[in-house]
């Protein structure tokens, strides 16, 4: 189709050069009215032929340019699409996502010691009701120590070791009396890293 557009229009510019040479070389051109109504026939008709063949074309063009878009827009949602897959592959099912649970009756008391890596607790006492206790011990220095629960000479409990300012939890159900917190990194006990629990 877009061939026969541009032989029309080369063939139009042709007549219309060789109508032109015509007219300036000779003197009685077009020499008789046949002829002049010949040569505009021709030249309305491959006028008439080119602007149809060009308003096709631009109707194919914009068709054609329409499914272009159409073919690049999804393609951008299906990109998308998997990106967002990528970057969220699903919610985990209620059932298989972590719970924190506080279970009731635990008391928590807070313990924490110097930033200067001193071998002292503060507080130096602490009380609690009778039933779970929760020793919450944060370590703001980067010497390690822990928390641990003794009663009657025995460990009843013991967190794990922390260092900058990270925290560790020790816990027991215990009974009324008093009880002894302490830390059990060889040395720190004996240094004074102790104190009194006293549980009513």
């Amino acid at each position: 189709m877009s061939d026969l557009f541009y032989v029309f229009g080369i063939a139009l510019v042709v007549l219309a050069l060789i109508v032109s040479f015509a007219g300036l070389r000779m003197e009685n051109f077009p020499g008789s009215r046949g002829v002049l109504t010949a040569v505009l026939g021709i030249m309305g008709a491959l006028v008439v032929a080119s602007c149809a063949f060009a308003v096709v074309l631009s109707r194919e063009e914009a068709d054609h340019r329409a499914e272009e878009v159409a073919e690049f827009n999804a393609e951008q949602e299906e990109a998308e699409e998997a990106a967002t897959d990528e970057e969220d592959p699903g919610t985990t099912p209620a059932a298989e996502e972590p719970q924190i649970e506080t279970e009731a009756g635990v008391e928590t008391v807070e313990l924490t010691s110097p930033e200067t890596g001193d071998l002292v607790f503060e507080p130096e006492s602490l009380e609690a009701r009778v039933g779970e206790v929760a020793i919450d011990y944060t370590n703001p220095s980067e010497v390690p120590h822990n928390v641990a629960i003794e009663g009657d000479g025995e460990e009843l409990a013991q967190s794990e070791t922390v260092t900058g300012g990270d925290s560790a939890t020790a816990t027991v159900a215990l009974e009324a009396g008093e009880y002894v917190y302490y830390c059990s990194i060889p040395g720190h006990r004996e240094a004074g890293m102790e104190g009194t629990l006293t549980v009513e």
